[in-house]
């Protein structure tokens, strides 16, 4: 993880010596730590100065999605977990977990729907946003 870190900060440098203007730096390791249920979340950095995005696939089974972000502040305890912009087509709902050093999100779809769906979370201190672009995927309910 240390090395991966290194080497963002790295090419953050090199864009800034060429003149990008603004890198974010990456906190932190690699997110999320762990996804449960009918879904598949693609991995991100979360974003000390900004907001990260990132992706989701769920089948539409009934079953809700979880993924746990840890938290990359190891200095400080998270003191929130909060659903910032709701999707229009499910629900999203997000708390602190083990000792408020990791946050619980979960996104379960309407029944019956599939196409896309969005919304948005933040870790506090420090208004750590994520955006998460959702697919939904039809599927079947559980027996």
């Amino acid at each position: 993880m240390r090395a991966s870190f290194v080497a963002l900060l790295a090419a953050c440098r090199a864009l800034l010596f060429a003149g990008a203007g603004l890198c974010l730096a990456a906190a932190g390791p690699t997110q999320p730590q762990s996804v449960s249920g009918p879904c598949h979340v693609k991995d991100f950095f979360i974003v000390s100065l900004g907001t990260s995005d990132t992706e989701m696939t769920i089948d539409n089974d009934g079953q809700a999605c979880r993924l746990t972000l840890f938290n990359p502040d190891l200095q400080a305890f998270q003191t929130a977990a909060l659903i910032t912009s709701q999707p229009s087509h499910g629900q999203a709902t997000a708390r602190l977990t083990d000792a408020n050093f990791m946050a619980e999100i979960t996104y379960t779809p309407q029944p019956g729907y599939a196409g896309d769906d969005r919304f948005a979370a933040t870790i506090e201190p420090n208004d750590k946003a994520v955006i998460v672009s959702v697919t939904v995927r039809p599927g079947m309910p559980p027996r």
